[in-house]
């Protein structure tokens, strides 16, 4: 049987109730289809942001030039367990930096500035290579709606779930009609025309969540 992938948007239930489908109505090839196509919008989705949106814990290393504010690869940044200089074996103190008013863009904040390190050579000795010195472990990501409980509710943001239904819930209609590879068609004075291509709408809701 079709399952959800780990990274699935939306959960079969939600796309039959926006497919006006019951809850009861259970048809299993029609179900194993609208499953596909939720795996595969949702990974669509996932590539066009460029990041994983469901919660994860991460431990990676960063880059740290001595700015204030170190990006990190993944967000909303929900908590950081640590963050270690490499070089010293030491933990920075967490009171010295805030995710509070930073950790929904994927960064944190240091009002001094995070420690750099990197490879130095000429007379003024700088450095012309820095390395990834600082190691983060953290949890960030939206609950899914597949994961969620009652005790611990979905975060994932609407519009992008609105994004997962529509987009399914257009080619499940195509398959449905038996047209899924039909552009244009006309005879006498009826014309069909299909737009597959994806709607505006949704390629300016994903920008608003990706790093560009």
């Amino acid at each position: 049987m079709a399952t959800l992938a780990p990274n699935a948007l939306t959960t079969l239930e939600d796309i039959k109730t926006m497919l006006g489908i019951s809850e009861d109505d259970i048809d299993p090839q029609r179900d194993a289809v609208l499953v596909f196509l939720i795996n595969g919008v949702s990974a669509w989705i996932v590539r066009m942001m460029g990041r994983n949106l469901g919660k994860q814990d991460y431990t990676q290393r960063y880059i740290a030039s001595g700015e204030q504010e170190l990006v990190l690869l993944q967000w909303p940044i929900l908590s950081v367990e640590h963050v270690k200089d490499l070089q010293t074996g030491k933990v920075i103190d967490p009171v010295l930096y805030d995710v509070n008013q930073t950790g929904l863009i994927g960064t944190l904040w240091r009002d001094t500035g995070f420690p750099e390190h990197g490879f130095r050579a000429g007379l003024a000795y700088d450095i012309f290579a820095y390395q990834r010195a600082l190691e983060v472990a953290y949890t960030a990501g939206y609950v899914l709606p597949k994961d969620a409980t009652d005790d611990n509710p979905a975060t994932l943001p609407y519009d992008i779930q609105m994004i997962v239904w529509q987009a399914a819930a257009q080619d499940f209609a195509l398959m449905q009609s038996g047209a899924a590879g039909l552009n244009a068609f006309s005879i006498s004075d009826v014309s069909w025309t299909f737009d597959k291509a994806p709607r505006q709408s949704w390629l300016d809701t994903i920008r608003l969540y990706a790093r560009l």
